[in-house]
């Protein structure tokens, strides 16, 4: 199964090297990158019934559309829509209140501190238990 990787956060430059570490690790992903939750979202609903594996990496802080007012909006769309999807904050807010928020969201697989790591990525790449 082919996996789509969607990169939502307003660094440029965290972006860039998420997609060149996972590319550097399996060139099959698709990476697509948007700098925030809305663009995020519109990316998303593109992606509706095909059958990639759909991965999000979502930053909390961001302009536009936040990372906790894009899960909010995430839980108005049907998510069985996808044939497999998985939700992983990426953040580098240290706050445990932004950690005791997400396990409020059952759709977030895990919370990860920026940077990411070499092994935080083949984490997310070999996970299987995609749903």
């Amino acid at each position: 199964m082919n996996k789509t990787i969607l990169i939502v956060d307003d660094d440029p430059i965290v972006r860039m090297i998420i997609q060149k570490m996972i590319h550097h690790m399996d060139n099959s992903v698709n990476c697509q990158q948007c700098d925030n939750g809305e663009v995020g979202l519109s990316v998303l609903e593109t992606l509706r019934n095909v059958t990639d594996a759909i991965v999000i990496l979502l930053d909390i802080n961001m302009p536009v559309l936040n990372g906790w007012e894009f899960l909010d909006s995430l839980q108005k769309i049907n998510l069985s829509s996808f044939a497999k999807f998985q939700l992983y904050i990426l953040t580098s807010s240290t706050d445990e209140s932004d950690k005791l928020k997400a396990q409020s969201y059952p759709v977030i697989k895990k919370f990860y501190q920026k940077p990411l790591s070499k092994q935080d990525i083949e984490e997310i790449l070999n996970t299987h238990e995609i749903a």
